[in-house]
């Protein structure tokens, strides 16, 4: 990470907006937008599967931020994409969804696999 900055947005509704760049953030900020628009997105993380020779990203997520929001927070969140939807979470919130996939992972996926696989050896 590097040290904030300062950059400048042409905005639609309030012109060239000056603001501080987070170190942590990793897109640039195009003109056109209005100004409640400007978003800040972190380096993504995603959990990858290799399918049918094929490799597969879930579970896609980074810091995000919309510093000059209108109607939600302009807190620091974290977003995760959970099918087709990108839902924020506070850290309590990815803590409890954290635990939701450790739990269907080592409840769910893993007796799954041992069933799957004493299926396969003939078992019942």
């Amino acid at each position: 990470m590097t040290a904030p900055r300062t950059v400048i947005v042409e905005t639609l509704d309030h012109g060239l907006v000056v603001l501080e760049e987070p170190s942590w953030c990793v897109v640039d900020h195009p003109a056109g937008n209005h100004r409640s628009g400007i978003r800040h997105d972190g380096v993504q993380h995603a959990a990858v599967v290799e399918v049918e020779g094929r490799r597969v990203e879930l579970l896609r997520a980074n810091l995000t931020q919309f510093p000059f929001s209108e109607s939600g927070s302009r807190d620091v969140k974290v977003v995760v994409e959970i099918d087709g939807e990108h839902p924020e979470f506070d850290p309590a919130g990815l803590s409890d969804l954290a635990q939701a996939i450790t739990a269907h992972a080592l409840y769910g996926l893993l007796p799954l696999r041992d069933r799957l696989q004493a299926l396969q050896e003939g078992g019942q």
